[in-house]
């Protein structure tokens, strides 16, 4: 008995190598590669030499490293915020049954399909100035319609911001949309009863019953948000004048444009930290704000 008690462990552990040597190759020992080289001085094509703490102490004083954080900031708080409150808003719409739900369902996730790149190609051209679709539309109602949407430092992150938004709603209020599916009906029917209003029902069954599903849309979209490089690549570059430049797009300038691999080390290792930080907060705060029924 000891002996098939041993043995079933065994067997299991045997079914976990390929995921677990997967996992060990390209996230485990690239993990700690970086962390090794952001104590070196590592150009492409030079010799590495340890140089310590040094890297991380000159990034806490260069100008750049702290705007691209703040843009990160700004790009991370604008989606996650504008995105969920549309994506929740929509899903509450849905939830009450309207006609070809299913159809809806379709459209609004297609978008988060389609490869990043194609649908910002689209997203670039309509963002030009007098000859873009939204350029058009504006001067057709009497508008300004010479408006640089992605050559502008002002408008340029909030563009960004729209087309992300509008890239990931679909899933987001997929998320929402199964939340509010295991919400019983009872409580709301007894809720109409009772003579309470929608906004009533909302606010005092809807959304604390929804809020374990809103802590992890909140975590799921701020990993995304900060993750974020493919759309700014594509639509501004990081410009202009590093309006849009995140740190994951600095590490990648860094990293493949200057080649200074040492410097975008650390610089990572610091995203990293953050990233991990700003997750653990999240679950911090969610053990008292957070209603798991019961």
């Amino acid at each position: 008995m000891n002996a098939k008690a041993s043995y079933v462990p065994r067997q299991g552990f045997w079914y976990l190598v390929p995921s677990l040597s997967v996992f060990t190759v390209f996230w485990i020992i690239p993990l700690f590669l970086v962390i090794g080289y952001s104590f070196f001085h590592f150009i492409y094509g030079t010799h590495p030499h340890f140089v310590g703490f040094s890297q991380y102490q000159q990034l806490l004083t260069t100008a750049l490293f702290w705007q691209s954080l703040k843009v990160t900031f700004l790009f991370a708080l604008g989606v996650v915020v504008f995105g969920s409150a549309i994506s929740l808003l929509f899903a509450v719409l849905l939830y009450q049954g309207i006609r070809a739900v299913g159809l809806f369902r379709a459209l609004f996730f297609l978008p988060y399909v389609m490869p990043v790149v194609a649908t910002s190609t689209v997203w670039l051209w309509m963002y030009q100035p007098s000859v873009g679709i939204i350029d058009r539309i504006l001067g057709l109602i009497g508008l300004p319609n010479n408006i640089g949407w992605v050559n502008e430092p002002t408008l340029a992150l909030i563009s960004v911001i729209i087309y992300t938004i509008w890239f990931s709603f679909g899933f987001t209020m997929l998320l929402f949309l199964a939340g509010l599916t295991n919400i019983p009906r009872e409580l709301l029917e007894a809720a109409q009863v009772d003579g309470a209003s929608g906004w009533h029902q909302f606010w005092h069954i809807i959304w604390p019953l929804l809020s374990p599903t809103t802590l992890f849309v909140i975590v799921i979209n701020t990993i995304n948000a900060f993750q974020t490089f493919t759309q700014i690549y594509a639509l501004t570059r990081g410009g202009p004048l590093n309006g849009t430049t995140t740190l994951t797009y600095l590490i990648y300038e860094m990293a493949f444009n200057y080649f200074h691999f040492g410097e975008a080390s650390a610089q990572a290792v610091i995203f990293f930290a953050l990233i991990l930080g700003l997750t653990g907060l999240q679950f911090w705060v969610s053990r008292r704000s957070i209603y798991y029924g019961g």
